[in-house]
């Protein structure tokens, strides 16, 4: 709620100047009391095209996220990626982001999830659940 034009324009000012554009993720948008709401990529993307430059994303879609994620597990040693299964409702965040880290996806429909997207985007979940119950 604190996005203002002031504060976009106080960002595009800072990276003219030198500044390196660092986004905790590019969702585009997350599931509040209000419905779907706007999230940070939106900004990041308005920024990057603006200022001419490419954000570092320390969040989803990026690999480095989902390493992070599973080094953070401890799994046993030898564990393969192609054992390790990500569970999310964001077509481009979670699902397309850990299969391009090499790790299967599951799309539930819940939360923010969209049956028009699913049918547009061109991302294809490795298994689509009516919900984390089904994993049961």
């Amino acid at each position: 709620d604190g996005w203002s034009f002031d504060l976009l324009q106080q960002a595009f000012t800072a990276l003219l100047n030198g500044a390196r554009l660092i986004a905790l993720s590019r969702d585009r948008c997350w599931m509040t009391e209000r419905g779907l709401t706007l999230d940070a990529g939106p900004f990041v993307a308005a920024l990057e095209y603006a200022a001419q430059v490419e954000a570092r994303v320390a969040g989803k879609p990026s690999a480095a996220f989902f390493d992070g994620a599973v080094e953070s597990l401890q799994l046993p040693a030898g564990t393969r990626r192609d054992e390790i299964v990500m569970v999310g409702d964001d077509l481009h965040g979670d699902i397309a982001g850990a299969q391009a880290a090499g790790f299967a996806a599951y799309l539930v429909r819940t939360g923010k999830f969209q049956e028009d997207q699913l049918a547009s985007s061109g991302i294809v979940p490795d298994r689509i659940l009516a919900s984390v119950a089904e994993l049961l």
